[in-house]
């Protein structure tokens, strides 16, 4: 696997209320020296992309992966429609140490060459102008991400999922109080029924995305998956009555039984 990890920058007078009115966090987070995970959703409800949004002294930094980007930018610039927000692709680079997070709380914390990213169970996560030799291998970045159930939205899974089925609640992500952000209205119509969860198994190699029961019927969608300390973890959004059944891919004999997670 590679990190495809891209870091955007808004800027412009009007960003914090133009990403207010895009994303499902609360942007007042960031004025209180915090950063905050939000999902960006389509006019019908689904999440084109989960975003770290982080404060930064010459703007609004944007994580998401590369992938996903194309139809994020697509559709927020769209919407910008004469506010003065610019929102561009940076040269900065996010990895991951090993070892304990220096802060439980979602905030950023100077470091010599780079910005340590606070509130990330497990891992220390960085943004720097240069890549670092000691950065985690993608995989085990991975693996860590998903046992702390940090959910992750590729392209050829976006549009598909609610972003109430991904964590996001738990995380500070989302909140069932906030109104005005697009997908908003369709999210007042939908039931959610899934669950963000995660599997263990000794290996995985699938490039397939749609997980099934016994009957052979489809009732989850494989996220994501991380190889570390001799097992590979799997993410996964399922269905209710699927947690804790035999489930497997299209491609893949083995058995993968998920269990629901929650923020750490």
């Amino acid at each position: 696997m590679k990190d495809d990890t891209l870091i955007l920058k808004a800027t412009g007078i009007d960003a914090g209320t133009f990403l207010q009115d895009q994303l499902t966090c609360d942007m007042n987070a960031l004025a209180e020296g915090r950063w905050t995970y939000a999902a960006c959703c389509d006019p019908h409800g689904k999440t084109l992309a989960i975003l770290w949004v982080f404060p930064w002294p010459d703007g609004i930094l944007l994580r998401l992966p590369r992938s996903a980007a194309p139809a994020f930018l697509a559709q927020t610039r769209e919407n910008i429609d004469g506010r003065e927000v610019h929102i561009e692709e940076t040269t900065l680079h996010f990895g991951v140490l090993a070892g304990d997070n220096p802060s439980t709380e979602q905030r950023l914390i100077a470091a010599d060459d780079k910005t340590l990213i606070g509130g990330v169970p497990g891992v220390i996560p960085f943004i720097s102008e240069q890549p670092q030799a000691d950065a985690l291998p993608a995989e085990a970045w991975y693996a860590a991400r998903i046992r702390a159930g940090i959910p992750e939205i590729y392209a050829d899974s976006a549009g598909h999922i609610l972003p109430q089925a991904l964590n996001l609640e738990a995380l500070g992500g989302f909140s069932s109080d906030k109104r005005g952000y697009v997908g908003h209205d369709a999210l007042r119509e939908q039931k959610n029924h899934r669950h963000l969860a995660i599997a263990s198994v000794p290996t995985l190699a699938s490039g397939q995305r749609a997980l099934y029961d016994a009957k052979e019927k489809s009732v989850g969608t494989l996220l994501d998956y991380g190889h570390a300390a001799g097992e590979t973890l799997v993410q996964a959004v399922i269905e209710d009555r699927a947690l804790g059944k035999p489930l497997h891919l299209a491609d893949d004999d083995q058995t993968l039984t998920f269990k629901a997670v929650a923020a750490k």
